[in-house]
């Protein structure tokens, strides 16, 4: 039986796009274990499970793993909490002692500094523990970058050298992997796993065109900081309610309001408070807030019933594209023109960073006028470009963990 722990990837989580990650994940690793024929244990590091062992229901797949804390502290408050914790810091090193290898997904896009060091150092403390214990481990899919500070760029440097396998999700993290360490060799580019997340395709009154958008609320509220912290061109609380304004005016369109990060206790990343309030301020019968979804699946699933859908949270346009909806990304830092636009050749991007309120709605109106079109080239994307890059990611991580194919 192989021991596998995987990182950085939460099951329980208000942002549902972290979540989609896990699911993905235990869903790929699961058919890979099955075609092998081999069995395996599961272990998820700092997943806030409330019981240690538990099991997640993905569609007709039930899936159990054991939650794990990393042993080694990435701070000094960290370590201060695990010597207060000591019996499941020591549990933990017993499971990375008999560990046969560690996938670190970093949140998706977290394995940088845009979001501050420490998170950053957060992230980066599995692959510090692997090396501590000389155990393989491996970049699964996710964004590399961008580092802004020479200690986040030095400490990157270091994890990315010495990891057996780096994959990078689109092609411009996988080109800084092999420009700034060299010494990596394996290393390529493949696609988010959230292309995998499995839905069930629900179907909405036929007699209006159903928009779907998702609203940012660490967009709204100016990011952590609250000053406008991914350097946005316009106002994105002016860009939001001319975008929905612009729907309303056609009398044929319904427009859902889709939080894909719900947070009761942390208001700044609180997609569905800010959905209510514009739900509250328009009056409109057209105008709805979905539910509250709690699993990446069910979001998923009520996304692929939308005509037309727009989001700033990338994996609520991911669950779009991969369930063929025509989509607008609206693009606050890289990671959205890396997979968008290098990887997928999907150029229908509102970039938040370089277009004002004037120009974001030029894009939006030529592509909901072309959204059949739309719908043609995601399509071809799938064929063309995801399903190899999928194929490639199953190749590898079943050579990773010495499992037949």
């Amino acid at each position: 039986m192989k021991n596998i722990i995987l990182a950085n990837a939460p099951e329980y989580n208000g942002n549902l796009g972290c979540v989609a990650l896990c699911y993905s994940m235990l869903y790929l690793i699961d058919e890979l274990f099955a075609e092998s024929g081999e069995a395996y244990r599961l272990y998820l590091t700092d997943s806030n499970a409330q019981q240690r062992r538990n099991e997640v229901k993905i569609l007709g797949s039930t899936i159990q793993y054991e939650a794990v804390s990393n042993p080694v502290p990435a701070s000094l408050k960290n370590a201060i909490k695990k010597i207060l914790l000591l019996p499941e810091t020591l549990r933990g090193i017993k499971t990375f002692r008999k560990a046969d290898g560690i996938m670190d997904i970093g949140q998706g896009d977290s394995f940088s500094d845009i979001y501050g060091m420490v998170r950053f150092k957060r992230i980066d403390s599995i692959h510090r523990t692997a090396r501590y214990f000389g155990k393989p481990y491996c970049f699964l899919p996710q964004t590399i970058g961008p580092f802004k500070s020479k200690e986040a760029s030095r400490l990157a440097s270091e994890s990315l050298r010495k990891a057996a396998v780096v994959m990078a999700r689109d092609a411009r993290s996988c080109q800084y992997v092999r420009e700034s360490v060299r010494e990596q060799k394996r290393v390529a580019e493949y696609i988010d796993v959230a292309f995998l997340l499995p839905y069930q395709k629900q179907a909405f009154d036929k007699g209006f065109l159903h928009v779907g958008l998702n609203v940012s609320a660490l967009l709204w509220n100016g990011g952590y900081t609250g000053n406008n912290q991914f350097s946005l061109k316009d106002d994105y609380q002016k860009v939001v309610r001319e975008i929905v304004a612009f729907f309303l005016k056609k009398d044929d369109v319904v427009v859902h309001l889709i939080p894909h990060v719900i947070s009761e206790s942390y208001s700044v990343e609180d997609d569905s408070r800010v959905c209510a309030q514009l739900v509250s301020e328009f009056q409109s019968e057209r105008l709805v807030k979905s539910p509250d979804f709690r699993s990446p699946i069910d979001a998923k699933s009520y996304i692929s019933g939308m005509d037309f859908f727009l989001g700033a949270r990338m994996h609520s346009t991911i669950a779009a594209f991969s369930a063929g909806v025509p989509v607008v990304p609206m693009a606050y830092s890289r990671k959205f023109n890396g997979l968008y636009i290098e990887t997928l050749d999907y150029p229908t991007i509102a970039d938040l960073q370089k277009y004002d309120v004037k120009e974001i709605l030029q894009v939006v109106e030529t592509a909901f006028d072309s959204r059949m079109q739309l719908k043609e080239d995601i399509r071809k994307a799938i064929t063309d470009k995801v399903e190899g890059k999928i194929l490639r990611l199953k190749n590898d991580l079943a050579a990773f963990l010495h499992l037949k194919r």
